[in-house]
């Protein structure tokens, strides 16, 4: 992944760092509507990391409410961790939002959002 800056005409191009790579996990994570997720795979697809290193990122988030990293779950629907409480909490807000019924840890199928698709349609 790479960074492109433009100031007073100068166009420069350099590697992604990581607050480089979490700004942009952020800013997909964000466009994930209440009632769907996505998956740490998808997201890091997107942008050509690691799943891992997008879950790295999603645990240094600091704004839970602006930034909804609960909606993040596994590529099979397994719910995973939350730095906010752990996956028991994660669950509840997934089950308030309406992706989960009572008492369960996988997300169902029709739950998932294409962030891939939501980009392809805004280009």
């Amino acid at each position: 992944m790479f960074v492109v800056t433009v100031n007073n005409n100068t166009v420069k191009i350099r590697q992604a760092g990581f607050n480089d790579i979490c700004e942009a996990v952020f800013i997909l994570t964000n466009l994930i509507p209440v009632g769907k997720i996505s998956s740490y795979s998808e997201i890091g697809r997107l942008l050509g990391v690691h799943p891992r290193l997008v879950a790295k990122c999603l645990m240094k988030n600091e704004n839970p409410i602006t930034t909804p990293c609960h909606r993040v779950v596994y590529n099979d629907g397994r719910v995973g961790g939350y730095s906010f409480g752990g996956g028991k909490v994660k669950a509840k807000i997934l089950q308030i939002e309406g992706v989960l019924q009572s008492d369960e840890f996988r997300v169902p199928k029709n739950a998932f959002f294409s962030l891939e698709e939501l980009i392809k349609t805004a280009s």
